[in-house]
């Protein structure tokens, strides 16, 4: 299946691109936690031979490259996040409340709430802030929210690589929190980026 917005989708193919996505989503984030339990496998074996041995020095190739995937597995969850922002869009134009809860697996105790009755008049309100993705489990780990997770790893990056939005969220939190956050530094991207000082 491929993913893409042109805005003559039906109901029914917006509501398989979020499954698709969802799937795409959770394999992505199985496959990033694969990643880091063989890197350190690795490195526990590596640690354990000589530098220069033929079994480390391939231990050393084999981490770089799983560093390197993990690095691909990041990029792969922002820009999960970022279409899911278009693709709720369109389902709030075209899809039915219920498709959308049969399709983010939300059990059916969770979706006549008092919270979703006030909040959950958009897609996106229903797995990023209700946080009803997969709440028939009441699992809370990554790979069974992976919508949400790619969400917040898009609205991660755009805050650390655009200096506009990190003012805008940061006056906004400070509105929220009366000033809790103090006044607002501009900081160069390396540093949003690392989040430190440079």
């Amino acid at each position: 299946m491929e993913l893409g917005i042109t805005g003559a989708e039906t109901a029914d193919q917006l509501i398989k691109q979020l499954v698709y996505l969802r799937h795409l989503a959770r394999r992505n984030i199985l496959l990033k936690d694969q990643a880091r339990e063989l890197i350190r496998m690795h490195r526990g074996k590596q640690a354990a031979l000589p530098e220069t041995s033929h079994d480390g020095i391939l231990s050393g190739h084999v981490i770089a490259a799983l560093e390197e995937n993990l690095l691909q597995f990041d990029f792969h969850e922002i820009e999960a996040g970022n279409y899911l922002a278009h693709l709720c869009r369109e389902l709030d134009k075209k899809a039915t409340r219920e498709a959308i809860f049969d399709a983010i697996n939300t059990n059916r105790a969770h979706r006549d709430t008092a919270d979703v009755r006030k909040y959950g008049d958009k897609c996106s309100h229903l797995i990023c802030v209700l946080d009803l993705e997969n709440s028939a489990t009441e699992d809370d780990e990554i790979a069974s929210k992976p919508l949400k997770w790619c969400h917040t790893m898009a609205f991660r990056n755009a805050m650390q690589t655009n200096g506009t939005l990190d003012r805008i969220v940061h006056d906004t939190a400070n509105e929220f929190f009366d000033g809790a956050f103090g006044e607002y530094r501009e900081r160069p991207l390396t540093e949003r980026l690392i989040g430190t000082s440079v």
